[in-house]
C-alpha cells in the first residue's frame, strides 16, 4: 500500500460523477420517455403536422441526477482534502472543505481559516494552482458547489432546457432541411411545430439542436455542458496532480 492509496474514495466518488454524468445525459436527451422527441398529428382539415415536443416529465426526473453529479464532485474534492490529513496521519477534522470561492478575498479567507489550520502548505499550492489554472471559469465551479449545497438543504435544480433548430434530410434528398426556433421558446411552450404538409413526416432520423441552462444565487444562466465539462476537468486535474505529490511521500504509519 502506498501513499496515494488515500485517494481511492476521491477517485471513486469522481468515478460515480462520470456514471450520474452519462444517466443525466440520457435522460436529457431524444427519444420515448426523454427531454425531446418528435411528435406526429393530423389536424382536421387532413394536414399532417410534426412538432418537437419537450417532456417535463423526463426534465423533472433529471433533477436529482443533475444533484448527484454536483454532489459527487463536491465530495470528491472533500475527499482529497481527507487524503491530505491522512498523509500526515492526522484525524478528520469536521471543518475542513475543499476551497472552491470564486471571490479572491473569500478565497484567501478560506485558505488562511479553514484550510492552513489543517493542511501544510504543499497542499495549499496544490488547490491554488489549479484554481489559478481554472480562473475564467470560477464561477462554474463555485455554481456546482451552489447546485449541491441545494439539492441536499433547499431545492433540486431544474434548470433551462431549450431548442435552437431541428434537421432531418428528406428521403431521396440531398438537400437537409432545417426549421430554427427562438432560444427561449420552450420557457414557456411545450412544443414547436416543424413540419405541416399533406403528406407524413418521414420516417428519418432527426437532429435536434438543443441547450441546457443552469444558474444559482448571484450566477447567471449558464451552460449545464460547460459548467460540468469544466469541474470534471478540474477535479480530475486535482486527484492527478495529488496522486503524484503523494507519490513522493511515504504511507503514514
Amino acid at each position: 500500500m502506498g501513499a496515494t492509496d488515500l485517494l481511492d474514495d476521491a477517485q471513486l466518488l469522481f468515478e460515480r460523477a462520470q456514471a450520474h454524468k452519462r444517466e443525466l445525459n440520457g435522460l436529457l436527451g431524444a427519444g420515448p420517455d426523454l427531454l425531446w422527441n418528435i411528435g406526429r398529428s393530423i389536424s382536421p382539415e387532413g394536414q399532417h403536422r410534426a412538432e418537437l415536443r419537450i417532456n417535463r416529465r423526463a426534465q423533472r426526473r433529471a433533477k436529482p441526477v443533475l444533484a448527484d453529479v454536483a454532489n459527487n464532485l463536491v465530495h470528491a474534492l472533500d475527499h482529497v482534502t481527507a487524503a491530505a490529513r491522512k498523509s500526515a496521519g492526522l484525524p478528520n477534522p469536521r471543518n475542513l472543505y475543499f476551497p472552491i470561492e470564486r471571490d479572491d478575498d473569500d478565497y484567501a479567507k478560506a485558505i488562511e481559516k479553514k484550510v492552513a489550520i489543517h493542511l501544510d502548505q504543499p497542499w495549499i499550492n496544490i488547490f491554488t494552482a489549479a484554481r489559478e489554472a481554472h480562473r475564467p471559469y470560477l464561477h462554474y465551479l463555485q455554481l456546482v458547489r451552489i447546485l449541491s449545497r441545494e439539492s441536499k438543504h433547499w431545492e433540486l435544480a431544474t434548470g433551462t432546457a431549450g431548442a435552437l433548430a431541428v434537421q432531418w434530410f428528406p428521403p431521396g434528398s440531398p438537400q437537409h432541411r432545417i426549421v430554427e426556433m427562438p432560444a427561449d421558446h420552450f420557457a414557456a411552450n411545450d412544443s414547436y411545430a416543424i413540419c405541416e404538409a399533406a403528406e407524413p413526416f418521414p420516417n428519418v432520423g432527426v437532429q435536434i439542436v438543443t441547450n441546457y441552462r443552469v444558474a444559482g444565487e448571484d450566477i447567471e444562466e449558464a451552460s449545464l455542458e460547460s459548467v460540468l465539462s469544466t469541474s470534471f476537468t478540474f477535479v480530475s486535474g486535482v486527484i492527478a496532480t495529488s496522486r503524484e505529490y503523494l507519490a513522493t511521500l511515504p504511507f503514514p504509519s
